[in-house]
């Protein structure tokens, strides 16, 4: 009997189809995403190549529901007030508008790959829906002869760049990226990575979005996972974007910059890397970009102090998500939110000294306030609301996936949301 597990992905905004070809695994470890953004694991058998649907779609329904919730509260925060109805149907069908294009981004493969294995993660970059960018091969194989002619054959679009051999060329790779980018934006993987097409994107609007963001990562999922599978798994449910603030350890600006290259995953990104960086910084994680790979994510570091000074700040919604920039002298913030004047609660922002960007505001009054913001016009209860999200997702996944499914399918549990 097999011990590992193929690890997949299903948009839920699509038909689940018949997954073949799966190999030796006997086990599916299946990621839910909607238009694109994860929203947590589902886990199916597999028999003769094929996984159960039935399964896996009871699954959805019955844990991750209320994952959706939260993109339904952010488009809410969006609009400005929260919705007359729970229409899960209609953000089903409506992806998110996000640019495909922005600041040159230069994509640095750190590769200790030899070319046999390397030319699946440099095909996956072709794919990426972003532009402008500027892709190179930073090289530190033993395979150098082969990696050079595949990418002046085979990706002539691309450049190459040797590292030095060896242990010291694996440590000197992203070094080497930081000296060969020519963008605005660094984004680093490996060779054996897989990227998502919407990985760059997905990295360069956080960039965008926050001025004060210098680095940014992202979800890293494994080809395959050997059991026991949850501790070699991304946590996640709803997976939620997740913002601290980074300090220098040493003092020194060149030092900063390589304890983030010596914590580098297959998938984090830079700004503007060479030309220096403040004594702190925001960083942060972004579920929806997502690769493949078997390199663990990078954690940042926060900043402590020992005195917390908090602040409070009067949040309307009818009045829009805007930025926190007179809060700057304190620790933390907490937001009294209300609707035209009606509270609905408070959402708290360990923001640690910095300019506070909408959209980092819209993380947290999201994240905290999901159920509160969703019931705010409806009053029937976040037990309703769960219910009523759970029949409208149940509606729209069995009609492009009809099967018959035994026993009743029930909400989920309400679940206390944590501080962003």
């Amino acid at each position: 009997m097999s011990t590992s597990a193929v690890v997949l992905d299903i948009d839920i905004t699509r038909t689940v189809s018949e997954l073949n070809t799966l190999g030796d695994a006997d086990t599916a470890l299946v990621l839910f995403r909607l238009h694109g953004r994860p929203l947590g694991w589902g886990a199916a058998s597999v028999v003769g190549g094929r996984v159960d649907r039935a399964a896996l779609i009871r699954q959805l329904l019955e844990q991750h529901a209320w994952s959706c919730a939260l993109a339904l509260t952010e488009r809410a925060l969006q609009n400005g007030a929260p919705p007359k109805t729970l229409d899960l149907t209609g953000m089903l069908q409506s992806p998110p508008q996000d640019s495909n294009s922005g600041p040159l981004v230069t994509v640095a493969v750190c590769s200790t790959t030899p070319a046999a294995r390397l030319e699946s993660s440099l095909e996956s970059l072709q794919r990426l829906a972003y532009s402008p960018l500027d892709i190179v091969v930073i090289d530190a194989s033993d395979d150098r002869a082969r990696v050079e002619r595949l990418v002046s054959e085979r990706f002539p679009h691309m450049r190459y760049c040797g590292a030095p051999g060896g242990n010291a060329g694996a440590d000197a790779a992203p070094r080497c990226a930081v000296d060969e980018c020519r963008g605005d934006i660094l984004a680093i993987t490996d060779g054996e990575a897989i990227v998502d097409p919407r990985w760059v994107s997905k990295l360069a609007n956080i960039f965008l979005a926050d001025p004060d963001v210098m680095t940014v990562s992202g979800l890293v999922l494994p080809h395959q996972v050997q059991k026991p599978f949850r501790a070699t798994l991304p946590a996640g449910a709803p997976f939620c974007r997740e913002w601290s603030r980074v300090g220098l350890e040493s003092g020194s600006t060149e030092s900063w910059l390589q304890q983030v290259l010596n914590r580098t995953s297959a998938n984090v990104a830079l700004w503007r890397p060479g030309r220096g960086s403040s004594a702190s910084h925001t960083h942060v994680f972004e579920p929806a970009a997502i690769v493949r790979s078997q390199r663990p994510t990078l954690t940042p570091h926060a900043v402590r102090r020992v005195s917390i000074r908090e602040t409070e700040r009067a949040f309307d919604l009818a009045d829009g998500v805007r930025a926190i920039a007179d809060a700057t002298a304190f620790d933390g913030v907490t937001l009294q939110v209300a609707w035209q004047g009606r509270p609905i609660g408070t959402a708290h922002i360990p923001h640690r000294g910095a300019i506070v960007s909408p959209l980092w505001v819209a993380d947290a009054i999201a994240q905290q306030l999901t159920a509160e913001i969703l019931d705010a016009r409806l009053g029937v209860g976040e037990h309703v609301c769960r219910a009523l999200l759970t029949a409208d997702l149940a509606r729209f996944v069995l009609t492009r996936n009809p099967l018959s499914l035994r026993g009743p399918i029930t909400a989920a549990r309400p679940r206390t949301s944590s501080a962003a």
